[in-house]
């Protein structure tokens, strides 16, 4: 995250900020596990009630420290326990090799398309990015992950993750549908279709539990299965958005610790899942996904709180959107094309 020169974060001085961010971050949290939504990201909340109460009470000087402190402890705990859980190196052993190389090529599209429209749009290369990240891997998460590593600010990530999470809902209630219906998919192709391009974990979920127009082949339970499968496989790509997007930024060939931090703790959980399988599944898996959770909203949050709302309804804010879409929209037709050559 970059700082001004006269940040000087102290225990007293960013106290105020620090807890005011946690204690709203916790509140949007609390309220996406009350509603029990697959498509409103904990994340996403916690980032608009930071801009909307930036908005309503403008800027408080005395409160910044905190706000800059929140995103700097609060974004590596989450990568910890994140990567204890998602990037489990034996559970990618069992997802099919066809499905691990149509993720892989939708991850490279992604990326490809969204860095070529931010070079032809003029975006920043942070926007640029945070949205190639978001989109191309799992929208939030994937942008909490990657800010650090490119220096991205408040406005920088606001900006992203709107545009992200904008073009996630539009892909799940109006794209998909729309090309499954055309096409006549079965609820397996779909199920494979969302995991390989939706850009949020929940929205994939939510994709796949109501599927009345298409026709059945495999249970629920297989078919949300199939798709968070295919899903989790693209959560390897943050191990190439990670030192990419870092070096790119650098203008240098760069390792930042924010990767060595990712992959351990996943080398970590996939150790315990294969030595400890009970105690993984039963009490560690339920116990971190909460704390990643949380330790993100927090920083959410207090990023809202920095965020300046005009930056969001800029003209950078219009071309992320742009460049989520066309990510968006490329990925499905590479779907069609990988399924086809890879049979």
């Amino acid at each position: 995250m970059r700082k001004s020169p006269d940040d000087k974060i102290g225990l007293r001085a960013s106290g105020p900020g620090l807890l005011l961010a946690a204690l709203l971050g916790a509140a949007a949290y609390g309220l996406t596990r009350i509603w029990h939504t697959r498509v409103l990201n904990p994340l996403v909340l916690a980032l608009a009630v930071g801009v909307a109460l930036r908005t309503a009470v403008g800027h408080h000087t005395t409160l910044n420290s905190g706000f800059t402190a929140a995103p700097l402890l609060c974004i590596p705990i989450g990568i910890t326990f994140y990567a204890v859980k998602n990037l489990n190196f034996a559970a990618y052993a069992e997802v099919h090799p066809t499905s691990m190389m149509l993720a892989a090529l939708i991850v490279f599209v992604y990326f490809a398309t969204i860095l070529i429209l931010g070079r032809l749009l003029g975006q920043p290369d942070r926007i640029t990015y945070l949205t190639a990240a978001g989109s191309a891997i799992c929208g939030a998460s994937a942008i909490a992950i990657t800010s650090p590593a490119v220096d991205a600010d408040s406005n920088d990530i606001s900006v992203s993750l709107l545009a992200v999470t904008t073009v996630a809902i539009v892909a799940l209630f109006i794209l998909l549908p729309f090309v499954a219906t055309t096409v006549g998919m079965t609820d397996q192709t779909y199920g494979v279709l969302s995991g390989s391009v939706l850009q949020m974990t929940g929205c994939v979920k939510a994709a796949v539990m109501n599927l009345p127009f298409l026709s059945r082949q495999i249970t629920d339970k297989d078919l949300v299965s199939l798709a968070l499968s295919v899903k989790a496989a693209r959560y390897l790509g943050l191990l190439i958005a990670i030192p990419l997007f870092a070096s790119l930024t650098q203008k240098r060939f760069y390792l930042p610790w924010t990767l060595w931090l990712f992959l351990r703790a996943g080398l970590l959980g996939t150790w315990i899942s294969v030595n400890h399988g009970d105690f993984y599944s039963a009490t560690l898996i339920p116990t971190v996904k909460p704390l990643y959770g949380l330790s993100w909203s927090i920083a959410m949050t207090a990023i809202g709180l920095n965020a300046d709302v005009r930056q969001l309804l800029s003209s950078n804010g219009a071309k992320a959107l742009i460049m989520a879409l066309g990510g968006c929209s490329t990925a499905i037709v590479t779907f069609f094309i990988g399924s086809m050559i890879l049979g």
